[in-house]
């Protein structure tokens, strides 16, 4: 019984490990990704960006992000640029960006830094808070910030 006890332990341990060393990595990427521009020449610089990503088969791109890109667009109007990339259009940035999964949303700074990075669908109120997180910040955070997003 003892020895049961003691491999499950050993396994939430394993398995507790494995998530703070993701979370680490993707923190450190995004830090990466912060001294780079990877949209330069794809987003225009100057105001916040929002970009999606999907692809063609992607039914909850279709159905769920699109729509919710739509909203956010027209709710912020001309405060931000908010733009669907398809994946196979961009291997290179995709794979930069550490995305795994379609759909993904990607939030820029006005300088074209990336702040915000979510996998999976992202609705039209959080990509909003993000938004408004970095074109109006409460306080000064140089660290950009990666959201794992499972809708």
């Amino acid at each position: 019984m003892i020895e049961r006890l003691l491999i499950i332990v050993a396994v939430a341990g394993m398995i507790a490990l494995a998530w703070m060393a993701i979370r680490a990595w993707r923190s450190h990427h995004l830090r990466s990704l912060a001294r780079r521009t990877p949209f330069a020449g794809i987003i225009p610089p100057g105001k916040p960006a929002v970009v999606g990503f999907s692809t063609p088969g992607c039914v909850e791109c279709r159905t769920r992000q699109a729509p919710a890109l739509a909203r956010l667009s027209a709710n912020l109007g001309d405060q931000a640029t908010v733009r669907t990339l398809p994946v196979s259009e961009y291997p290179l940035l995709v794979d930069q960006l550490g995305i795994l999964t379609a759909p993904a949303t990607v939030v820029i700074d006005a300088t074209g830094v990336v702040r915000f990075v979510n996998l999976g669908f992202a609705d039209a109120e959080k990509l909003a808070t993000q938004v408004n997180s970095i074109a109006h910040p409460v306080q000064s955070n140089p660290d950009p910030q990666t959201v794992a997003c499972r809708g």
